[in-house]
């Protein structure tokens, strides 16, 4: 009296267990998949930053070595070297942007080790 019959019960709980099992395989590896997608996102997010970094790098030297050129120029009034110095004081902060953008790209980049993990 009042003993359970265990042996209908252990086949539902391994069941059960299976399931459970099977369940977080497949959010594994749906989790996976995602940060896959992540990773891939992040390194074409940081190769497009260091591409455009790169372009602008071009144009934004030729400006520099042009107001460096007029602002050498003596015969230049006040009002002409102020705004050679305007355009030669902005290409160098928009330089040092442009240095930022390329350092944070390669450091956002993410590392073999660090994939390969997963």
């Amino acid at each position: 009296m009042g003993r359970v019959n265990t042996s209908a019960t252990a086949p539902k709980k391994a069941g059960k267990k299976r399931q459970d099992n099977h369940s977080l395989e497949l959010e594994y590896s749906q989790l996976k998949e995602e940060n896959r997608r992540l990773l891939d996102l992040a390194e074409w997010r940081s190769a497009s930053m260091a591409h455009l970094a790169h372009e602008l790098r071009t144009p934004l030297t030729s400006i520099l070595g042009f107001a460096e050129i007029l602002l050498s120029q003596e015969q230049l009034t006040d009002a002409q070297r102020n705004f050679c110095e305007r355009i030669q004081n902005s290409a160098q902060q928009l330089q040092r942007t442009l240095n930022h953008m390329a350092d944070l790209s390669r450091m956002d980049t993410p590392s073999d080790d660090n994939s390969s993990s997963l």
